[in-house]
């Protein structure tokens, strides 16, 4: 109950600060769209799969929680038909914003418009050491005999389905497989290569921007149609009707 808890806090605080904090446009338009990027590659990569287990013999998530007793605590806690979407926020918003908000204060915005193999290899360890740590932690309330008798399901993020997955034992006797560290081993290449994409754009807007608030500094040396033009491509019409007016 306690990981029930604190997965629905740490998925749904991300999400309303997002929100809180968009309504006043403090949150950079770049981190939004990664925001709901990360959140499309978690639900549609792997959640949803292994939530319903979709791809036999996958079972669905209420089955693997509890499988002597499907009305347990932390079924009703967190039902399976809302459980891929907190699961989502969850890997979004503590995973995800994590890496982009670490990467942003360790280096600066260039390692986000251009391949670097250090950003790279940043993502790697953070994205799949937090499910090495998510895996053992669930890993652990289950016992090893029932553990055998549980599968997860084929998902895009994880290609090679419980049919061929391979395991070991750690400490407490909590198991970690291939086919639970593939979605973010996969997932940290695809994320990285969404930032890049997104900043990119980002970067080469500002600097049309850039470029176009030059021009408009040079509009007493224009005419009347050649200012508009200049602002309406910059968006700031009300810069054209002030600077007529004055004229």
């Amino acid at each position: 109950a306690v990981i029930i808890i604190s997965t629905y806090i740490l998925a749904l605080v991300p999400a309303l600060f997002l929100l809180s904090n968009q309504f006043h446009r403090k949150i950079p338009k770049p981190v939004v769209s990664l925001y709901a990027i990360g959140f499309v590659l978690s639900a549609l990569g792997f959640e949803i799969w292994w939530t319903f287990g979709l791809v036999p013999p996958g079972q669905g998530v209420d089955y693997r929680r509890c499988p002597q007793d499907l009305n347990c605590i932390q079924n009703r806690l967190l039902p399976q038909e809302i459980n891929w979407i907190i699961n989502s926020l969850f890997d979004t918003g503590i995973v995800c914003m994590a890496g982009v908000w670490s990467v942003l204060k360790v280096w600066d915005q260039d390692v986000l418009v251009k391949w670097h193999w250090k950003v790279f290899f940043f993502y790697l360890v953070l994205f799949v050491g937090q499910n090495l740590i998510v895996e053992l932690l669930i890993s652990r309330q289950i016992s090893g005999e029932e553990e055998d008798e549980l599968f997860i399901s084929w998902a895009p993020l994880s290609p090679i389905g419980p049919g061929w997955n391979p395991s070991f034992r750690v400490f407490g006797g909590a198991r970690i497989s291939l086919q639970n560290q593939l979605p973010w081993t996969l997932m940290t290449p695809i994320f990285y290569g969404c930032c890049i994409i997104v900043y990119r754009r980002d970067s080469e807007k500002q600097q049309n921007l850039a470029d176009i608030d030059k021009l408009l500094k040079q509009t007493q040396q224009h005419t009347s149609y050649e200012r508009f033009i200049m602002t309406w491509l910059k968006g700031d019409f009300h810069i054209y009707t002030t600077t007529d007016a004055k004229s």
